[in-house]
C-alpha cells in the first residue's frame, strides 16, 4: 500500500517556492495574507498596495512554473485584490471566479467583508473530476428528491459558496486565525487531482490542505514562515496519519510512510 508523502519547511514562500521542481504539482491552494493590517507574529501585514500585489503576483507566476499541465491553482483574496490579481494575470488560463459568502457573526463597525474570492487558474486546459463540484440537496427528506437521489441524481454546483469560515468552536480550529472550511479545500483536490498527486501551498497556516490532501491520500508539499504555525499544522497531519492507522514520525517511532519529512 502506497502513504501519502508529506513535506513541510519553515519558510518564507519566495525562497521555497524557486527550490520546487517545475512541473510537478496538480493542484496548488494559496490562502495568502490579505494585507489588511493582522498582527501576525512573523509577517508584515501592512505593505504598500502596489508592493504587496509585486509580490501576490510574483507568487503566482512561480506556481505556475511548478504547475504541470493541466494542473490547477485556486487563490484566496478579498474581492478588492482579487480583482487586481485576476485582471493583471495573464500567464495562466482562467477557469472561474467562485465567490464565498458567510456570515461572521461578529460586532463592531457595519457592512463589515463578508465575502471572499477564490480565483480558479490553471496551467492550459485543467484536468478536472465534475462529480466533485456537484452540489447537494438541502431537502433531502422531501419524497421528490429522494426519488431523485434513488437515481443517482444530484443538483449542479454553482460559482459561489456559503460555507461558514472556521470558527473558535469548531472542531476544526487548529490555533490559527483564518483558517478555511475543511470541506470547501477537499472540494478543490476532490476536483483537480487524482490520488498520488503532489498538492503544494506555500501560506500553510494550519495545515488545512495538507490535512485534506493526506486525507484522500495525495502527496502534500508547502512552507510557512511561522514556526508556531508550523507545529499547529504538524499536530494536524498527525492527528491525521492516525486516523489513518500510521505512526507519526514524530511520535519518535519509525514511520511506514514512503516518505515524510518535517525541515525546521
Amino acid at each position: 500500500m502506497d502513504y501519502p508523502n508529506f513535506e513541510l519547511k519553515t519558510q518564507d514562500c519566495l525562497t521555497w517556492l524557486p527550490s520546487q521542481k517545475e512541473g510537478s504539482f496538480q493542484l496548488i491552494v494559496l490562502d495568502p495574507p490579505y494585507n489588511v493590517g493582522y498582527r501576525y507574529n512573523q509577517y508584515q501585514d501592512t505593505k504598500p498596495q502596489h508592493l504587496y500585489l509585486n509580490e501576490q503576483l510574483l507568487v503566482l507566476s512561480h506556481c505556475q512554473r511548478l504547475l504541470k499541465e493541466g494542473g490547477s491553482l485556486f487563490y484566496l483574496n478579498y474581492p478588492e485584490t482579487a480583482g487586481e490579481i485576476w485582471g493583471r494575470v495573464d500567464f495562466m488560463k482562467k477557469v472561474k471566479w467562485l465567490s464565498w459568502v458567510y456570515h461572521s457573526h461578529l460586532t463592531g463597525k457595519p457592512l463589515r467583508k463578508g465575502s471572499r474570492a477564490w480565483l480558479w487558474f490553471s496551467k492550459g486546459e485543467p484536468f478536472m473530476n465534475p462529480a466533485a463540484f456537484q452540489g447537494e440537496y438541502r431537502n433531502p427528506g422531501d419524497p421528490r428528491i429522494q426519488a431523485r437521489i434513488a437515481r443517482g441524481k444530484k443538483p449542479v454546483g454553482y460559482d459561489w459558496f456559503d460555507l461558514e469560515p472556521v470558527k473558535n468552536t469548531s472542531r476544526e480550529k487548529r490555533g490559527h486565525p483564518c483558517q478555511v472550511p475543511e470541506k470547501m479545500v477537499e472540494k478543490f483536490i476532490l476536483g483537480t487531482t487524482n490520488p498520488g498527486d503532489l498538492v503544494g501551498d506555500c501560506y500553510t497556516g494550519s495545515g488545512t490542505t495538507g490535512i485534506c490532501a493526506v486525507r484522500h491520500g495525495r502527496n502534500f508539499a508547502g512552507c510557512e514562515l511561522d514556526p508556531a504555525y508550523v507545529q499547529v499544522a504538524t499536530k494536524g497531519i498527525d492527528q491525521e496519519l492516525l486516523a489513518k492507522g500510521i505512526t507519526p514520525l514524530n511520535q519518535g517511532k519509525e514511520s511506514n510512510l514512503v516518505e515524510i519529512r518535517r525541515v525546521i
